[in-house]
């Protein structure tokens, strides 16, 4: 049933780089949004030397990222905000495009199948559920990926010390992709029998890279494990259902993963490549962990669920399906066999719809580049000419954006769950919104945003006195001074 190819010579190193040139390209047209732009508006702040010190959200350190913070102010002493996400994210796309390039010639296709593959991969939104991403905004993840990414090309190599270091620098900078990566990597290893004195070295060094993460994230779970079972309930249910609560992800897109772990398991289970079999391996114990997240929502064990074992098996085993499904349809013989798969595998693909989906990335770019500032912007931005500094808003809650606009602080903002005191911003939110009790995830900012602009004047008298509130935005009319106003906003001088 199968063949083996004759070998070729080894391609010309500009076939790699018009492959790069043309992902490059890719990546910039789905997500060269402006910076900052969705999780950069938090994380980016983030990085800003003493940012808003009266601001409770930003009154403690982000320790989940402490080694990403650590590393990425210091440029941002120097340089813009923008000018770091900008230079982050093209050096991070970058590298991580060079990997995944890497990786696919394991597959031994050439460089337009990889382009193809992982263009396709790019189109429908790169993960299937969960909605993860590798390439997009610049943070912690993203430096984590491309950690990751060159420590699984180094492994393939079967080398030890190189891969091991970055293995542990992807926890450390993300703890969320390492915990997993790691063990999932380790039982690739095992099964695949590596001499056990290079299994123990790799043990050691992972871990002791690993500390630059562990240590200062301990406190902050220490913290987040005193969270309630409401608090945390309330986060997978209602502030991240599409990252946690797996009763809420696509079923068919479930069911699609998981043919595809299938396919590449037919295809490569008795492969003579050290590497696609230890990828294959890989992929096998990430769809474990995916089946492990499932679990723990059945039990509603929904603490458990902030560790994410469901974030690495639906972004790459779709594109490793992609590679393989190249990979085994040029080594069959029988042209009805040829046929029978490519079809499989094509009707897989635009069941993702990555077409439809790329089409949408692009206009969202463009209407990224081309819209006016919206009326929040606009009001954001009155207040960061005209009020105090050391002023506090009460101020929409449902947008992650005013932080970075206005540049003052805020009661608090749905957007950006402190994990390390979840139960106080729950507090917070439902002040700001009337104790509203959210129906679903999905609808959740413009639930929040209605609550909001129906405060009573009592109500906002009550968070004025209680957060020591000196401004107030708000689409409803109230009887304080108003210092400016959009078609939709106003801002009101408290007393």
């Amino acid at each position: 049933m199968l063949q083996t190819p004759q070998k070729t010579s080894k391609d010309a190193p500009i076939n790699f780089w018009l492959c790069f040139a043309f992902l490059f390209l890719a990546v910039f047209i789905f997500h060269g949004k402006t910076v900052p732009y969705s999780n950069e508006f938090i994380y980016l702040l983030r990085l800003e030397p003493n940012f808003l010190p009266n601001d409770w959200s930003f009154s403690q350190a982000a320790n989940e990222h402490w080694l990403f913070n650590w590393i990425f102010s210091l440029p941002m002493r120097v340089f813009s905000l923008e000018t770091v996400g900008w230079a982050g994210r093209i050096a991070v796309w970058s590298l991580g495009l060079i990997a995944f390039i890497k990786l696919g010639r394991r597959w031994e296709i050439p460089f337009w199948a990889i382009a193809a593959a992982v263009f396709l991969w790019l189109a429908f939104g790169q993960a299937v559920v969960n909605d993860e991403w590798i390439f997009g905004s610049f943070e912690a993840k993203t430096v984590a990926y491309v950690c990751l990414l060159f420590a699984l090309d180094e492994f393939l190599k079967r080398n030890t010390i190189t891969p091991a270091v970055l293995l542990g620098l992807s926890f450390s900078f993300h703890p969320a992709v390492g915990l997993w990566a790691i063990p999932a990597v380790g039982l690739a290893l095992l099964f695949e029998k590596i001499p056990a004195i290079d299994f123990v070295k790799i043990v050691g060094i992972t871990a002791l890279f690993s500390l630059f993460g562990l240590i200062p994230i301990y406190a902050e779970q220490t913290n987040a494990a005193a969270n309630s079972f409401e608090d945390w309930q309330f986060i997978v249910l209602y502030r991240v259902p599409w990252h946690l609560d797996l009763f809420q992800f696509s079923k068919s897109g479930m069911i699609l993963l998981y043919a595809m772990l299938i396919f590449n398991c037919v295809a490569l289970w008795k492969s003579e490549s050290f590497a696609l079999r230890f990828l294959l391996k890989f992929q096998i114990a990430l769809g474990a962990f995916f089946l492990f997240g499932f679990l723990l929502r059945w039990f509603e064990l929904y603490s458990f669920l902030r560790f994410m074992p469901m974030r690495l098996f639906p972004i790459f085993t779709p594109l490793f399906f992609i590679f393989t499904a190249f990979y085994f349809v040029q080594r069959l013989f029988s042209r009805k066999h040829k046929i029978i798969v490519s079809l499989f595998v094509v009707l897989v693909v635009a069941l993702l719809n990555p077409f439809g989906k790329g089409y949408n990335q692009i206009r969202e770019t463009v209407r990224n580049r081309t819209n006016a500032p919206n009326d929040l912007q606009k009001t954001s931005r009155w207040i960061a000419e005209n009020t105090p500094p050391d002023s506090t808003i009460i101020q929409p809650p449902h947008s992650r954006e005013i932080w970075y606009f206005s540049e003052r602080a805020q009661v608090v903002s749905f957007g950006y769950p402190t994990f390390n005191r979840l139960s106080e911003w729950r507090e917070r939110v439902a002040d700001l919104t009337g104790n509203l009790r959210i129906s679903k995830g999905e609808t959740a900012k413009e639930e929040i945003e209605a609550a909001f602009n129906k405060l009573s004047a009592e109500q906002i008298n009550r968070i004025k006195q209680k957060y020591a509130a000196t401004h107030l935005v708000s689409r409803a009319r109230y009887l304080y001074p108003i210092l400016f106003e959009t078609e939709t906003y106003k801002v009101y001088q408290l007393p």
